[in-house]
């Protein structure tokens, strides 16, 4: 049967906690659930680290629950034998976890400042839920209620999560975006808050989905003049309907503008433009549009620039004609939405050059949108020529550059 089980700390020299009404909430919340008998709930007040390790080896719980003080980078408070406080750190933690691993699956970090130490404790764990900044008590307790309300429905992790949040809105509390929700690094890796904007997100994803490829231009921010340009691309694809939509993370680009992660059977990633309660996809960025397909550019070759998105990282590959040209050319690997790949250079101690180094230098892969050009036979080999956008939100037909916050 699986555990819930619930470990607290609040020191002498720390401020006091209202703990103890957390905890007969949540105890209430199992009891108030149909699934009562499925569920058992252990709790140990005023935990020192080793009563920690004890409770996880007497009650192998599926969750553990600590309510107390966080320090962000500098810890989690837990207690000493005289009382007081006695902060640690997330690695250890994460370690001690790593050998529960088999039968714990989340661990609620109900502590301010506390998304630092689960970013750790991810490593070992499926999901974590941590806390960005300070949070009130009243929200804090009310968000656990929620969350277990819908754990002991039976419901995913995910999903109570978001019925946590949502309760500090219907009951106009503070703090519904402080909550964060965290996927094990072995897991597609998630780092989610909540918006108020999922439940229309994935509503309109949804409906923009199941709708004929070349009927879903209403849903996006250019309206019916895509429609050709989707007869196009699409051509005879065959469109298959979808039985749900799940927002998985939100990127923020712009004021207006974010990269959607997405878990459905059609795509992983769509830009979208938000404003006020309007959610609409960028459809040229979504399924990374290029200015003439790309397979026809890499059969045929292009002797005009090219506009081309692309995931960007450095790279070593030289050959043919940029064969021993390391003095002259950055190389750059280049992928394509559709999954092929060219080997890219750009001059160097050129303009474009350093637009480009001043967003890869960092080692990373980075989807960007660029003008390219073929300059010798090999057409998978081709000059970049311009940095068009940080992302791939892009249009010739007058839209802004999209420049990433990040």
């Amino acid at each position: 049967m699986p555990a819930v089980l619930i470990v607290s700390a609040s020191p002498l020299d720390q401020d006091r906690l209202r703990l103890n009404a957390e905890f007969r909430d949540i105890r209430h919340a199992l009891q108030r659930s149909r699934n009562r008998e499925e569920w058992t709930i252990e709790s140990n007040e005023a935990v020192t680290v080793d009563d920690l390790r004890r409770a996880l080896l007497d009650f192998r719980p599926s969750i553990v629950h600590f309510s107390g003080h966080g320090g962000g980078s500098s810890g989690l408070c837990f207690e000493d034998v005289d009382g007081n406080a006695n902060t640690t750190s997330a690695e250890p933690l994460a370690k001690l976890f790593h050998h529960f691993k088999d039968d714990l699956k989340c661990v609620v970090l109900n502590a301010c400042y506390s998304e630092v130490q689960g970013n750790i404790i991810r490593q070992e764990v499926d999901y974590v839920i941590g806390m960005s900044r300070a949070v009130d008590d009243s929200a804090a307790a009310k968000f656990a209620v929620a969350f277990y309300d819908a754990v002991f429905a039976g419901t995913d992790f995910r999903t109570a999560f978001d019925l946590g949040c949502t309760a500090l809105d219907l009951n106009k509390l503070p703090d519904a975006d402080v909550p964060i929700f965290m996927t094990g690094s072995h897991l597609a890796p998630t780092i989610l808050s909540y918006s108020a904007h999922i439940p229309e997100i994935e509503r309109i994803l949804y409906s923009y989905f199941n709708t004929p490829f070349t009927d879903r231009t209403r849903f996006t921010t250019t309206g019916d003049s895509l429609r050709s340009i989707m007869e196009k691309y699409y051509g005879e694809k065959m469109h298959r309907n979808i039985e749900k939509v799940r927002v998985m993370s939100m990127k923020s680009l712009t004021e207006d503008q974010w990269l959607i992660e997405v878990a459905c059977s059609e795509s992983r990633f769509v830009y979208v433009r938000i404003r006020e309660r309007s959610v609409l996809v960028e459809w040229e960025a979504s399924v990374g549009l290029w200015s003439i397909p790309t397979k026809t550019y890499l059969a045929l070759g292009s002797s005009e620039s090219v506009v081309a998105r692309v995931e960007a990282e450095l790279d070593t590959y030289y050959n043919y004609d940029f064969s021993e040209q390391e003095h002259r050319f950055q190389s750059v690997s280049l992928d394509t939405a559709d999954g092929l790949r060219l080997h890219g250079y750009v001059e160097r101690q050129t303009e474009v050059y350093n637009k480009l180094m001043d967003i890869l230098s960092d080692g990373n892969e980075h989807r960007i949108t660029i003008k390219i050009i073929q300059v010798i036979k090999q057409t998978d080999m081709p000059l970049i020529t311009e940095v068009l956008s940080r992302t791939w939100i892009y249009s010739e037909s007058g839209m802004s550059e999209c420049k990433s916050k990040n």
